[in-house]
C-alpha cells in the first residue's frame, strides 16, 4: 500500500524561533541591514562561527541548506541523496537509551549558550 504524497505550494517546514529550537528565515537570530547594533553583529558572527566549528560536515550541510537557503527537509534529502528522516536526525538528534544523541541544534545551543547568558 502506497501512501499519498502531500502536494502543496509551500514546502513543509517546522515552525522555529530565535532560541535555536525555533529559527526561521522570517524570524532569524539576527537582522541584517540598517540599524544593526554591535550586539546583533556579535550574535551573527557567533552563529556563523558556531556553524563553522561546532558541527560535523554532514550537520553543517543540512543546517546551511535548511536555515540559510530555506530548503525543506525533503528538498535537502533529495539534494544529498539521503532520507528525510536522516535530515531530521542531523538537525535535531535521535533518542537513544532514553536520551537525545547527536543533532546540530543541541550542538549549536551548547556552543552559543555563553553568548546569551551575558
Amino acid at each position: 500500500m502506497h501512501r499519498e504524497r502531500r502536494t502543496s505550494d509551500r514546502p513543509r517546514r517546522e515552525i522555529l524561533c530565535a532560541d535555536l529550537d525555533r529559527l526561521t528565515r522570517a524570524r532569524p537570530l539576527w537582522q541584517e541591514g540598517e540599524g544593526s547594533s554591535a550586539r546583533a553583529d556579535e550574535r551573527r558572527d557567533a552563529v556563523r562561527a558556531a556553524v563553522a566549528t561546532a558541527l560535523t560536515d554532514k550537520q553543517r550541510q543540512v543546517v546551511e541548506a535548511y536555515f540559510f537557503e530555506g530548503l525543506s527537509q525533503g528538498e535537502i534529502a533529495r539534494r544529498l541523496g539521503i532520507t528525510q528522516q536522516v535530515v531530521q536526525k542531523r538537525l535535531y538528534g535521535a533518542p537513544r537509551g532514553g536520551r537525545l544523541v547527536g543533532g546540530a541544534i543541541p550542538r549549536l545551543r551548547a556552543a552559543l549558550m555563553p553568548l546569551f547568558l551575558r
